[in-house]
C-alpha cells in the first residue's frame, strides 16, 4: 500500500489575498485529513514571489488548531539559519499543543535568494558548514542527552513534550543523504527538485542508515479529468515558474484565462518553456498519474509518497488530492 502525505509550499493564486491563500492551508489540511493523508507538512521559503510560508512552525500551530489526527510538521526547517535551541523550543511547544503528531523536516538550502539569506543569518556558506555540528546540538536538545560536563547539560528546550517531535532530514544530494544516516533521521528525497538523481542518493543512504529505515519521495503532482486539463491548469504554474526564474517576479499563480492572455504575449522561445511539462513535474490523468508514480515507488522501494500539488485555484489542487486518494485509497480515521 502506497501512503500519501502532502507538502504544501502555501502558495497563492491571483485571485485571493495573502490572508485567504494562509486560511486555505488549514482547508487543504482538512481535507486530506478527511481523505486518509497521513501528514501535512508545511516548506519554508523566504523572499519567493507566491509562496507565503517564512515560518513553518507559525503555521503548524493554526493547522494544528484546525485539524485533529492529521501528522504535522515542517518540510523542512532551513537549520544553518537558526540556532538549535531555538528550534527545540519550538517544536517542543507544538509537541505539547499536538501531543503525537508533529514532525521536525530539516534542511540544508537558504530556501531564497542570497540577499535573503544574508538578512535571515549573515554568510549562509560558512554556516551551512557547520550543519553536522548544528544536527547533533540539536538532537542532544531533543533528546535531553548532552554529556555531563557539557556547557548545555543542565539547559532544557522547555516546555518538554510528552512524546518528541519525529524528526527528518530532506534533500536531493548524497551530502544530505550522509547527514540523515549518520544522525539515525528518515531521509526525504525531493525527486521534485531532481528526479535524475533518486536511485544513487538513496542508494547512498540505505548504505549507511538502518536498513528498516525506508525513505520517503517527496513529488509534484498535478492531476486532473483528462491529460488536457491536466496540462492546462499546469501552463499556469509553468508561466509562474518561469517568469520568476527569470527574475520577472510574478507574484502568484496566474488564473487559467490569465495564462491565455500572458501567453500571446510571449516570444516562441519563452511560449515553449511554459508548454513544456518537465520530468520533474507529474501532470495528467489518473491513469498517466499511477503509471508515473508506481514506476518511482517501484524503482526507488518506497512505499510513502509526499505530494506537492500547485494550480491556479484550490479547488484545483483539492481536486488532484481526491484523485489521488481515489488512485491509492488510504485508511481514514474516524
Amino acid at each position: 500500500m502506497i501512503k500519501l502525505s502532502v507538502l504544501d509550499q502555501v502558495p497563492r493564486s491571483s485571485e485571493t489575498t495573502n490572508e485567504i491563500a494562509l486560511k486555505e492551508t488549514a482547508d487543504l489540511a482538512q481535507a486530506a485529513e478527511s481523505m486518509g493523508y497521513f501528514r501535512y507538512w508545511v516548506a519554508e521559503h523566504h523572499d519567493l514571489q507566491g509562496l507565503l510560508s517564512p515560518s513553518p512552525e507559525i503555521l503548524l500551530a493554526y493547522i494544528g488548531a484546525k485539524t485533529n489526527s492529521i501528522r504535522l510538521g515542517a518540510g523542512a526547517i532551513l537549520l544553518p539559519h537558526y540556532a538549535p535551541f531555538k528550534v527545540a523550543e519550538s517544536f517542543h511547544m507544538l509537541a505539547n499543543l499536538f501531543p503525537g503528531r508533529i514532525d521536525l523536516g530539516l534542511g540544508r538550502s537558504p530556501g531564497g535568494s542570497a540577499e535573503a539569506a544574508e538578512a535571515l543569518s549573515g554568510n549562509f556558506i560558512e554556516r551551512i558548514h557547520t550543519m553536522d555540528e548544528r544536527m547533533t546540538e540539536l538532537m542532544h536538545f531533543l533528546k535531553r542527552d548532552f554529556p555531563e560536563g557539557h556547557k548545555y547539560a543542565s539547559l532544557q528546550a522547555v516546555p518538554l513534550p510528552y512524546e518528541q517531535p519525529a524528526v527528518y532530514m530532506l534533500g536531493t544530494s548524497k551530502k544530505s543523504a550522509a547527514l540523515a544516516a549518520k544522525h539515525n533521521l528518515q531521509y526525504v528525497y525531493g525527486h521534485f527538485m531532481d528526479d535524475q538523481n533518486g536511485q544513487d542518493v538513496i542508494a547512498h543512504y540505505r548504505k549507511r542508515a538502518n536498513q528498516a529505515t525506508k525513505p520517503i519521495v517527496c513529488v509534484f503532482v498535478l492531476c486532473a479529468e483528462s491529460n488536457e486539463k491536466a496540462r492546462q491548469l499546469y501552463r499556469s504554474v509553468r508561466l509562474w515558474q518561469t517568469a520568476n526564474q527569470q527574475r520577472r517576479r510574478m507574484a502568484a499563480i496566474p488564473t487559467e484565462a490569465e495564462t491565455a492572455y500572458f501567453l500571446t504575449q510571449l516570444n516562441e522561445e519563452d511560449r515553449a518553456a511554459v508548454m513544456n511539462v518537465p520530468s520533474t513535474a507529474i501532470v495528467g490523468d489518473k491513469q498517466h498519474v499511477k503509471e508515473r508514480l508506481d514506476a518511482i515507488a517501484n524503482s526507488l522501494h518506497v512505499d510513502e509518497l509526499m505530494v506537492l500539488t500547485h494550480a491556479p485555484e484550490l479547488s484545483d489542487r483539492l481536486h488532484s488530492y481526491r484523485l489521488l486518494a481515489e488512485i491509492y485509497p488510504q485508511l481514514v480515521s474516524l
